[in-house]
């Protein structure tokens, strides 16, 4: 038996109740910024001149002019936050609120996308799914690029390597050799490596689950795939941050990383100033911006697993929508255009050639004008990152529950910057303390989305059937 209320009906009440708001921390429904043409605003640097020619080209075919406006990552979010706060979205933004889709949905951030009937035909069936890029049988954005990612690549400067007697193309893989290599570059006068250790935590978080993941944690941000259970306080976790605090206090991380935005820390690589930095997959596209001439000198390496030769595996969700519109845009019909213009082959390949995130088809990369390291990069994400189980997807009705999360405080990333700055002073106690209160908030969460009608339980977030090294098949 399904539920009493349906989907719509739920979302409705969440918003009525202010729950996506209290979540948000600010108010749904805004007014919008349209006045005669369309805001967009993204946050993909090595986009910005695509997207700009982009937006030019999309106002003589919409006949409404179309303002792009590129946000860092690092402050995308809490720029869309605080122009909700203000009733000023801009009609269409890139995804990164941080709030799940039924939220999003719920407090009115965002919109249906309207897409014509060729579109929709063209686009592969399995990126339109319920509860990620869906709700309630609507759609709300389509992935432009691949879950297959990850932000924990080790990039290297090889002519910094060739100066402190290194291979270039020998880049470590292991605790031991990483610890090593960043030994010898500090003897050699080079400093070792940077991270992107500042801001709010964000990046750091995302790179210890990486480094958890290829350690042995079997399951994503801390919830174990088999039993549903938060696991944040495993052994490989704590191994990881511990990994991390060790180059720290031995001066392998250069001065001012634990301040470092992805900006600041990218900007001291591009610019020659560390041999090493920790980054995605558009390492190369974020650095062409702001170095053209630093591309030559890059050099990529796997994700760094505590032994050497071990396998890597990593596991990701599918990707949402990489664009939404705004729930308050004036002009809905014409942002709905200018988001199917993302899907078309020409935009793909222009943003495969931008080497940002890796496009939704990986195949493109093959033939696209892009460097050898980006390419081998991608390489890897097609060995070793594979789909993981989401509940969402067996059931959608998880994203009832999902809507009515909210987020815990200090999150892993806040724990990782205490810990290594010295404010946290028990690493495991803090990380038990952050599975205990992530537990917790989705048992209530859970219980309030039933009291509503929702069919969804804690089982739903257990797969025991998950099994490693292999895309994730969910039973007929």
């Amino acid at each position: 038996m399904r539920p009493t209320m349906n989907r719509r009906g739920f979302l409705s009440g969440i918003t009525a109740l202010g729950i996506g708001a209290a979540v948000a921390g600010c108010s749904g429904g805004s007014s919008g910024t349209s006045s005669g043409g369309l805001q967009w605003w993204d946050h993909f640097s090595a986009y910005q001149d695509l997207q700009k020619e982009w937006a030019k080209g999309q106002s003589e075919q919409l006949g409404v002019p179309v303002t792009y406006t590129y946000y860092e990552a690092s402050k995308a979010g809490e720029s869309l936050r605080l122009a909700n706060q203000a009733k000023k979205l801009p009609d269409v933004f890139s995804n990164v609120v941080g709030l799940p889709l039924a939220a999003l949905v719920a407090d009115k951030w965002i919109r249906e996308v309207e897409l014509s009937d060729d579109t929709l035909k063209r686009l592969p069936k399995e990126i339109l799914v319920e509860g990620v890029t869906k709700i309630d049988g609507k759609l709300y954005g389509v992935p432009l690029q691949s879950f297959r990612s990850h932000p924990s690549f080790t990039w290297t400067n090889v002519e910094l390597f060739a100066k402190a007697g290194l291979d270039p193309a020998d880049i470590p893989g292991d605790y031991d050799s990483f610890r090593a290599t960043c030994q010898k570059l500090k003897a050699a006068g080079v400093a070792p490596m940077t991270i992107a250790l500042g801001a709010d935590g964000g990046r750091a978080g995302d790179q210890i689950n990486d480094m958890a993941q290829v350690a042995g944690f079997p399951g994503l941000g801390g919830v174990r795939y088999a039993t549903g259970e938060y696991g944040f306080h495993d052994d490989t976790y704590v191994n990881a941050i511990e990994f991390w605090k060790e180059l720290f206090t031995g001066g392998l991380m250069l001065s001012g990383t634990n301040t470092f935005s992805v900006v600041n820390a990218r900007t001291r690589y591009a610019s020659g100033g560390v041999a090493i930095f920790i980054d995605g997959a558009w390492s190369p596209g974020g650095s062409r911006v702001l170095q053209p001439d630093f591309l030559p000198k890059m050099g990529v390496g796997q994700v760094v697993t505590p032994e050497a030769g071990a396998p890597v595996a990593l596991y990701r969700n599918l990707s949402g929508p990489t664009f939404v519109i705004s729930g308050s845009t004036k002009d809905p019909e014409a942002a709905s255009k200018l988001v199917e213009s993302f899907t078309g082959e020409d935009y793909l390949v222009k943003i495969t050639e931008a080497m940002d995130a890796p496009p939704i088809d990986l195949d493109l990369v093959a033939t696209a004008d892009v460097t050898d390291p980006y390419k081998k990069a991608v390489t890897m994400l097609k060995e070793q990152v594979f789909q993981g189980p989401q509940a969402v997807v067996r059931n959608p009705d998880v994203s009832l529950a999902e809507a009515r999360r909210k987020p815990v405080t200090p999150g892993l990333g806040a724990i990782v910057q205490g810990y290594l700055g010295g404010d946290v002073p028990d690493l495991r106690a803090a990380l038990k303390t952050l599975s205990d209160a992530n537990e917790t908030e989705r048992e209530k969460a859970i219980a309030a989305a039933k009291a509503d009608g929702a069919e969804v339980a804690l089982d739903d977030y257990a797969f025991p059937d998950w099994k490693p090294g292999a895309d994730y098949a969910y039973s007929k």
